[in-house]
């Protein structure tokens, strides 16, 4: 049985890579053409673009993993049964369900690369591609909009219009005010350097607003302790749909400690958290096809098939968690519902085989 198992496991965990490798580079080269509106702006140059692109392929190969996952096991099993692989394997005794657990075995190791990509590399490398691709285009360490960041610590609105490195910024704006909503002060800064949990606030110009009127001071440092540190001020820069699964509990944590509504980040925590269980689904959806009616159809007819269900559920999960944040769903259920029904579905099509 071993040797079944690490053959089944062997032959989807190749085709899924294979696939894997095809849509990523298809999707990394639309990425790479679209570049070339930038490139000549500022440094920017055609080298530039495919380094930016090549940062981008960590993400890209995460966002399409279960969709390849499918795909690849529907080609590895497919190809099987059209040698009469798996009809030999069924006339030994092997059930469905047997062969189903070993294809779960190669389940096992692509979630486990799907899980390293989407929460160590991906972030990473996304982070460095947009901060590379900023100072390149606009002379700029990074690129946060026109407004930059907007953060609040308790009473306390921070502004930062550059960060340069992870731990420095310049541009910083610091408003304070009272429990009125009433503006207490506002203090400037040219530039911090975060050290030791400590901002150090370089060429700093503060107005406080009293009664008696207005008063200003100017000093050339100060040490400024918050809540808002650069890990999480990180968070701020890059698109929270590409943050890992810590990355988006930190910023929901930091949502919900100033009050604000962290719907769909939490949706968006949850989602990810649904990933490795649709990853396995997904697979266990190939055994009724290729069982049923694709167990004589083409590589051809069976990489379309696959294609079509694959885009179909990406797109009803979009959709229903677009749908969960408009009408106020729980963002649990929103996050998970559809990976519920694809397993429900799977379970009632699985026990129809015979």
């Amino acid at each position: 049985m071993r040797v079944i198992d690490r053959y089944i496991a062997t032959q989807v965990v190749i085709n899924t890579l294979l696939v894997l490798l095809v849509l990523t580079a298809l999707a990394s080269l639309i990425t790479f053409v679209g570049e070339f509106g930038h490139v000549g702006q500022g440094k920017y140059t055609l080298l530039d673009a495919a380094t930016y692109t090549l940062l981008y392929v960590p993400s890209t190969a995460y966002s399409m993993f279960v969709v390849a996952a499918f795909l690849g096991a529907m080609l590895g099993l497919g190809e099987l049964a059209s040698h009469n692989e798996l009809m030999v394997m069924r006339t030994a005794g092997l059930s469905v369900a047997r062969l189903g657990l070993s294809m779960l075995t190669g389940g096992v190791v692509l979630l486990a690369v799907c899980v390293v990509l989407g929460e160590f590399v991906a972030p990473v490398a996304q982070r460095h591609a947009e901060s590379m691709r900023s100072e390149l285009i606009y002379n700029q360490p990074a690129l946060i909009g026109n407004g930059g960041i907007w953060a609040k610590d308790g009473d306390v609105f921070l502004n930062i219009r550059q960060m340069s490195k992870r731990n420095s910024a310049q541009g910083i704006y610091i408003y304070r005010i009272d429990s009125s909503h009433q503006l207490l002060s506002s203090t400037e800064a040219a530039s911090a350097v975060f050290n030791n949990g400590v901002w150090l606030l370089k060429g700093l110009h503060e107005t406080r607003l009293t009664p008696d009127g207005a008063t200003t001071r100017n000093v050339p440092s100060e040490a400024w302790h918050t809540y808002l540190g650069p890990g999480l001020l990180s968070l701020f820069v890059v698109d929270t749909d590409s943050l890992s699964a810590r990355g988006l509990y930190q910023y929901i944590e930091y949502l919900r400690s100033n009050g604000i509504n962290a719907d769909r980040y939490v949706t968006a925590f949850w989602s990810r958290a649904a990933q490795p269980l649709s990853l396995l689904v997904m697979m266990l959806l190939v055994l009724p096809f290729v069982f049923g009616p694709f167990r004589s159809a083409t590589t051809g007819q069976r990489l379309v098939a696959g294609m079509l269900i694959g885009v179909v559920f990406s797109v009803f999960d979009n959709i229903f968690m677009q749908s969960g944040l408009v009408f106020g769903f729980n963002p649990m259920l929103t996050a998970w519902l559809p990976t519920l029904l694809l397993a429900a579905i799977c379970g009632v099509a699985v026990s129809r085989i015979r």
